[in-house]
């Protein structure tokens, strides 16, 4: 990269990567591994174990309806009181934004509209949100990014506005070329950081993308040492797995995983028998349709909001646990 142009240029390719690969029509819209050690267990993905099977069943999809709101919605997120609905704009890296709607019932939301504070100027991406039970908004963006490789910002939410923007402290950034944090979920209680970092080398996808754990300590958020036997069934070496969503007990993750061969996705869900434990064998959700991803798990663990392709729109869905 020679200039700010050319990097421009070239983070807008990396973006639409994973778009590229799932349709061969630029003007239809979608979204967007380390090895493993020699004590990590296999991972079998394909068969579910049957002591989980019961408790991760999810059925009855419904489409969710944003009243007044008829554009792309990706990569959701349900506030801590279940109140407000929060998602981005088609994830192209061209005008990528956030916007939020207030909740009528599970199924059905009133759109509010952009959520103040946190929009660039096109072109741009500000997208993924989360945020935990003190309203501490966090989000991805490219503002300043490869310059600044703090790309993930965060804010205080207070009724449609985000105020006191600044990147999020850590040593959980990898700096060097190529790599991004992708998307990123913050727990309810603000104390741990579900990150992902990718790598991106000029293709159609990233090299890696693995999800990561930071504890804040001292106002920053510091890499748990133990992150990689917590996350040991998760992380994969030969797909994507990004778009974390923790339980509001801290026993369940759901996220995305992307198989390179097969260039399609699943939602997945795995859980600990305690808190700062493993997670075990993951189970995928029986999602039908097109690209499901990026989970959002509801503080009583009962609904889960993803985003699939519906046409040529991305579209929010949702589905209850059954017991």
């Amino acid at each position: 990269m020679v200039n700010i142009m050319k990097k421009s240029l070239l983070l807008l390719a990396l973006l639409i990567a994973v778009i590229l690969i799932f349709t061969r029509n630029p003007d239809k819209p979608s979204e967007s591994l380390p090895t493993k050690s020699e004590n990590e267990q296999e991972v079998n993905i394909d068969q579910p174990s049957e002591s989980q099977s019961a408790k991760d069943k999810f059925e009855n999809e419904q489409a969710v309806n944003i009243i007044d709101y008829t554009d792309h919605a990706m990569e959701p997120f349900i506030s801590r009181d279940g109140q407000y609905l929060f998602w981005n704009s088609l994830n192209d890296g061209k005008n990528t934004s956030l916007f939020y709607a207030r909740r009528i019932d599970d199924s059905n939301f009133q759109f509010m509209g952009v959520v103040n504070g946190v929009n660039g100027k096109a072109p741009h991406l500000d997208a993924i949100a989360s945020m935990d039970v003190n309203n501490n908004f966090y989000w991805a963006s490219t503002r300043d990014w490869p310059e600044i490789f703090e790309n993930l910002q965060y804010g205080k939410w207070n009724n449609g506005v985000v105020t006191g923007v600044n990147p999020v402290a850590g040593d959980f950034y990898i700096r060097q070329p190529g790599w991004i944090v992708m998307d990123a979920e913050i727990s309810p209680d603000g104390k741990t950081l579900f990150f992902v970092t990718a790598r991106f080398t000029g293709g159609e996808v990233p090299e890696e993308s693995d999800i990561g754990v930071a504890r804040k300590i001292d106002g920053k958020f510091v890499n748990d040492s133990n992150s990689e036997v917590i996350l040991r069934n998760i992380n994969t070496k030969d797909e994507l797995e990004y778009a974390p969503s923790i339980s509001a007990d801290g026993m369940e993750i759901f996220f995305t995983r992307l198989m390179v061969a097969e260039k399609g996705t699943r939602i997945y869900v795995s859980r600990r028998d305690s808190i700062d434990g493993p997670f075990g064998k993951p189970e995928p959700l029986d999602i039908k349709g097109n690209i499901p991803e990026a989970p959002s798990i509801t503080s009583d663990g009962q609904t889960i909001y993803y985003h699939k392709k519906d046409g040529q729109y991305f579209r929010i869905y949702k589905m209850r646990r059954v017991s």
